[in-house]
């Protein structure tokens, strides 16, 4: 696995499509091609939401929120997905009640196409 922090700026389409009320300057990026659903109930101030896009930002999926099932019946905690190549999902949530940095999980083939220039 490889990270890199990026402005949030420099992936605007991709926050904008996925949460767009995220307000943090800078997002981590995780260079992978699966990604597992964690914390998706909240336990002591702490929970993940989970959003996908395309590389573009143009959102995807059926909008299923897996946070609302109870924590103790909840088939999407701990599922381990493939990322396709053309897809991006964002983590992003709370850790003891305060917002974390969202995390991109991207596919290594789109790598390139979301690094700013400036790097």
């Amino acid at each position: 696995m490889a990270y890199i922090t990026v402005k949030t700026k420099d992936i605007k389409p991709i926050i904008q499509a996925t949460f767009p009320n995220y307000r943090k300057r800078e997002v981590i990026i995780e260079v992978t091609e699966k990604v597992t659903f964690h914390n998706l109930n909240w336990s002591g101030g702490t929970r993940s939401e989970y959003r996908a896009c395309d590389i573009a930002g143009n959102s995807i999926g059926n909008k299923v929120n897996i946070n609302k099932p109870s924590p103790w019946n909840n088939p999407y905690e701990g599922k381990e997905i493939s990322l396709p190549e053309h897809a991006v999902i964002v983590e992003a949530g709370f850790f003891c009640g305060k917002e974390v940095k969202a995390m991109v999980y991207i596919h290594p083939a789109n790598m390139p196409k979301l690094l700013p220039n400036n790097l």
